[in-house]
């Protein structure tokens, strides 16, 4: 006769945090309010103080790094909740308007004034050093969250070179007629790690009634990425009502323009869904019939999704 000791088979609940009792009377007396320029949805305790449920662990983790390493104005992260329906995340959130909703009233000087303190924070993200040299990942070096590829995970990838590899779908570099493709992801380039926004644009930028930068948001893709990510990404983002202010920003933060051609052309070529059909970033050269398919596939979902 088998012996079976323990008399509960049930399996173990997840651990849950406990919502103070303070906490949960505030959330119960909050304001749920909407973001108009991102469509998010939070709960405004009373002040400056906001509760987001959902929230990814990519954004609050880069909160709490850059605030620790830099004097760049940004949300503070209160308290971190693990709770069934997801991360609870309490912030300090400062009150503003996004940056292209007043730029054109800005006068001169204040305008002057928005490029310079920019340009120091960015300066400081660029400083600060990485807990491992050339993963490409989020803030802790885990799998990054970018809608440039998709909606998934990305990474974390153990060298620039592999995610680059991972941009270009396998595919080897020469397979594009692009020559800025070809010099700026040569094996042999090299580029440095830096901390990254990733998505710096007039719309994460807050301001106050007095015109000065209260808060940069939008950090949920923020990581650990290539030299020339921000402004790449910076480019690509900002909208063409907002000329001028990225060209001042141009002319005060790192230019990668043979970088910013490269990556416009594997936006133009690979859309963003494209990257949520699983592929290995090891994957050998394929061959002509095989790239065929791909491109085929890709035509097939640029078709269906005419937001790329």
């Amino acid at each position: 006769m088998v012996l079976c000791f323990g008399s509960d088979d049930t399996e173990p609940q997840d651990e849950y945090d406990h919502l103070p009792f303070g906490l949960r009377w505030r959330m119960h007396f909050g304001k749920k309010e909407t973001d108009p320029e991102t469509g998010e949805s939070f709960l405004r305790l009373g002040g400056n103080k906001i509760i987001k449920t959902h929230c990814f662990n990519t954004e609050y983790q880069a909160l709490m790094l850059v605030d620790r390493h830099t004097s760049v104005p940004c949300w503070k992260v209160q308290s971190v909740f693990n709770r069934p329906e997801g991360k609870l995340v309490e912030y300090e959130a400062f009150v503003g308007k996004p940056l292209h909703t007043v730029w054109p009233a800005m006068s001169a000087h204040q305008k002057n004034k928005i490029i310079a303190d920019l340009a120091r924070f960015v300066d400081q993200l660029r400083k600060m050093q990485p807990p491992k040299q050339c993963v490409v990942g989020d803030a802790t070096l885990g799998a990054a969250l970018d809608p440039r590829f998709g909606h998934g995970r990305i990474g974390p990838f153990f060298s620039i070179q592999a995610f680059q590899e991972f941009e270009r779908r396998g595919h080897s570099p020469h397979h594009f007629p692009e020559k800025e493709i070809h010099v700026v992801h040569a094996p042999q380039k090299p580029y440095q790690l830096k901390f990254t926004h990733s998505n710096l644009c007039p719309r994460n930028i807050i301001v106050d009634d007095a015109s000065r930068i209260c808060a940069l948001v939008g950090w949920e893709s923020a990581g650990w990425y290539p030299e020339y990510w921000e402004y790449t990404q910076m480019c690509h983002n900002t909208p063409k009502t907002m000329g001028d202010w990225l060209d001042a920003m141009c002319n005060v933060i790192p230019r990668y323009d043979q970088e910013l051609i490269a990556e416009e052309a594997l936006r133009a070529r690979y859309a963003a869904s494209i990257y949520d059909v699983p592929r290995s970033v090891r994957a050998p050269t394929p061959s002509p019939s095989e790239m065929h398919n791909e491109q085929q596939e890709i035509d097939d979902l640029n078709t269906d999704n005419t937001s790329g």
